[in-house]
């Protein structure tokens, strides 16, 4: 048999964080206007009235410029509005009338970040350290910052800034370990994800660290730990499609089929599954199977030739070699280096 590639999904972030931030709440002494205003905006706020509790924070502002609760409700509401430029402004008054400028510059960036404007995010997020050496939760967003840029020593380094600050944040091990992956360093990765495991039974927690066990071939490790998310998780797609994987490596081709199948159930676009599914057919002699995912793939991906080179080796292994020329042509058009190999030496000039 031909060697057919099989496709998975390697590990998940985080993207969980705490919040060192101010708290909402409300006034109980009400001596001043600007306190009634302000509790008027709380209400209004907890009732979901966004539009009558900006007018009450803007008009206990007017009272009393530097009541900065105000201040940080207003923006917060801002935020949720999406009304992004608008909550930065308000932000940067509260600055100006809050000593707790760490907190205003870390939602700043945090807006930043939500919009993809990285080198800002970081920009408050330095001021933000600059102020609070031990405000855990910007090294955090800094460390996702730089491993969405790649940068994986740099984001390992915040994240041992954020554990060190926060030892007990199961996140920064599950994300630290995946920088650590994405660095070859297999063995750290292992340890933090295990750290990770202990401290909150979570299944992308398992999942990332089952796909470090599938890099190494450690399949029995790996179907392990993807069951153990899939415990967790029932309706973890990416998790059902690596298993299959690591199943197939094992050559339980019947338990990878069901994989792949159940996974495309939660999720009938995941196209990797499809492909891994047509594979396993493949490799359990299933062929008109195998040619049914590839005939969906080519109809849905039709500029993708590993789909046409996986159609043509089947259709080589029922003798259907004119067909199997056909799709390695069409493959090779489309840049598979493999198919030109096939068509030089099995099929007719």
């Amino acid at each position: 048999m031909k060697n057919l590639m099989l496709a998975l999904f390697i590990f998940a972030m985080s993207h969980h964080g705490f919040a060192q931030t101010d708290s909402i709440i409300v006034i109980e002494s009400t001596e001043h206007k600007a306190e009634q205003l302000y509790n008027s905006g709380v209400k209004s706020f907890e009732s979901a009235n966004y539009i009558e509790a900006i007018k009450y924070l803007q008009l206990s502002i007017l009272e009393d410029i530097h009541f900065s609760d105000a201040y940080f409700l207003l923006s917060h509401i801002q935020k949720e509005n999406t009304t992004y430029m608008d909550a930065i402004q308000t932000l940067h008054d509260y600055v100006l009338v809050n000593d707790r400028k760490d907190t205003a510059y870390y939602l700043i960036a945090e807006i930043y970040y939500q919009n993809e404007i990285k080198d800002s995010a970081t920009q408050y997020l330095n001021l933000c350290i600059q102020q609070n050496p031990n405000f855990f939760s910007a090294y955090y967003l800094k460390s996702q910052i730089h491993f969405a840029l790649k940068e994986y020593e740099e984001a390992i380094y915040n994240l041992s800034r954020t554990i060190h600050l926060q030892p007990a944040f199961s996140h920064a091990y599950n994300d630290r370990a995946s920088a650590h992956r994405m660095l070859g360093n297999n063995e750290k990765a292992l340890e933090d994800y295990a750290r990770a495991i202990l401290m909150e039974k979570n299944s992308i927690y398992y999942s990332n660290r089952g796909s470090i066990y599938l890099k190494l071939e450690k399949f029995t490790e790996a179907i392990q730990d993807y069951s153990q998310a899939l415990s967790l998780n029932p309706n973890y797609y990416l998790a059902l499609n690596n298993r299959g994987v690591a199943k197939m490596e094992t050559k339980d081709y019947a338990g990878a089929i069901k994989d792949f199948s159940l996974c495309l159930e939660i999720k009938n676009d995941y196209y990797p599954a499809l492909s891994n599914r047509g594979i396993a057919y493949y490799k359990a002699k299933q062929y008109q199977e195998a040619i049914n995912d590839f005939n969906t793939l080519i109809e849905r991906i039709p500029s993708d030739g590993i789909n046409y080179l996986h159609r043509g080796n089947t259709k080589e292994m029922l003798r259907d070699a004119e067909g199997a020329c056909q799709d390695w042509e069409k493959a090779a058009e489309l840049g598979v280096e493999a198919a030109k190999n096939y068509l030089n030496n099995q099929c007719k000039p």
